[in-house]
């Protein structure tokens, strides 16, 4: 939010600032730590897209099933492995 606002206050025309924000809002819409889709079907990848945007850390999942942790922590490992 900070941001946004040092956007907006910069020392530009108002025409640069609200480009610059816009562009900056949409980028943003695409984080899953700003917004996310939920259901059952995805969520093991939007935790797997949290953790790797630092949203969350794999600690945060203290409270979910050791088989769903086991399953993250291994798609985390071969994602990383593969190089995506």
């Amino acid at each position: 939010m900070n941001e946004y606002i040092q956007l907006l206050t910069e020392p530009k025309y108002d025409s640069e600032k609200f480009g610059e924000l816009e562009k900056r809002i949409k980028a943003d819409r695409r984080k899953k730590g700003v917004i996310c889709e939920m259901s059952k079907s995805i969520m093991v990848d939007n935790i797997i897209s949290l953790i790797n945007e630092d949203a969350i850390t794999f600690d945060d999942l203290s409270d979910f099933s050791d088989e769903l942790k086991e399953y993250v922590s291994f798609l985390l490992k071969h994602r990383n492995f593969e190089g995506e």
